[in-house]
């Protein structure tokens, strides 16, 4: 008897706090339209695995703003770059403490990097790092020659296998070479690096990243229910690894690039324009910590990937 009512309690407990929060929400505030949730799950039973198709889906259903509930947790989903515009540039002060959930609290070192980091002294001064010292015109200009002669080394590997006999007369598949273009950028401007081989392969080191940043893009898209449902948060204890492997992952190639960064600046006496030194000179300059480092090092590598 004594287990039936404990039931009882779990189940109606949470299910009156979310009727009572969910009545409030919609009284005080005119939100935008979104699927019909369901007590405690709110939006979960609806939501597929790729949530990000899911999200384009609801947009084509609903508009270009919609409503949709994690469990109890209301989240507004805006699905165009005016909109985007709008929340994160116009509106950024108000709406720049957005909430973390454990895979950004894990990504972001804490809200320690500058997508994820809450608006006050912290947001400004990493932005400004950002601004004025890592994405400055100087500094992109300085780092023009390891684009173009990656660029230049592109079209040099297009033309040699154009004019291959073995490949002559036929199509060539271009998302290859401009893959290792994007790549061989990110490495070089964030890590100053080729994690090239002798005989042309990929070392250790390259593949290593690259599964970081594939893991990342899984973990992103990956559905925690544990986030969503904090009393079963035990029952899910298998995610928080996941988490934690993957961190722990990052932190040991990026420790051990600094390393070797470290090393040569001993030999040479200087830093170089690549992001990671630049970020160790500026460290005391800008007081910036070890997460706040790692955290702009991996901000780095995506926001190349924009430009």
């Amino acid at each position: 008897m004594a287990i039936l009512a404990l039931l009882a309690a779990v189940i109606l407990i949470p299910t009156m706090i979310y009727l009572v929060q969910s009545l409030y929400i919609r009284l005080r505030y005119k939100l935008p339209p979104g699927p019909r949730p369901l007590p405690i799950v709110g939006n979960m039973y609806d939501l597929k695995p790729i949530k990000f198709r899911c999200y384009a889906e609801w947009a084509r259903t609903y508009g270009p703003i919609f409503s949709v509930y994690l469990d109890s947790k209301l989240n507004v989903i805006v699905n165009t770059s005016e909109l985007a515009k709008e929340v994160l540039k116009e509106n950024d002060q108000q709406l720049a403490d957005r909430h973390r959930n454990r895979a950004t609290m894990s990504f972001s070192r804490g809200g320690k990097d500058l997508i994820w980091a809450d608006y006050g002294p912290h947001y400004v001064k990493v932005r400004k790092v950002c601004n004025l010292e890592l994405f400055s015109p100087k500094r992109l200009e300085a780092l023009r020659p390891i684009r173009e002669d990656e660029v230049t080394a592109m079209v040099e590997s297009i033309f040699k296998d154009s004019v291959d006999p073995e490949t002559r007369g036929k199509g060539l598949v271009l998302r290859g070479y401009l893959g290792s273009v994007a790549f061989n950028n990110i490495t070089r401007l964030t890590f100053g690096k080729r994690f090239v081989t002798p005989d042309g392969g990929m070392d250790d080191q390259g593949k290593e990243f690259k599964g970081i940043v594939s893991n990342g893009i899984k973990i992103g898209g990956k559905v925690f229910m544990a986030e969503s449902m904090p009393w079963l948060r035990w029952f899910f204890a298998g995610e928080n690894d996941i988490l934690l492997k993957h961190e722990q992952r990052r932190d040991r190639l990026t420790k051990a690039i600094m390393a070797e960064h470290d090393l040569a600046r001993k030999k040479t006496g200087g830093a170089q324009e690549h992001f990671i030194d630049a970020l160790h000179t500026l460290q005391q300059k800008y007081d910036l910590s070890y997460d706040t480092i790692i955290g702009l090092l991996w901000v780095c590598n995506f926001y190349i990937v924009i430009l």
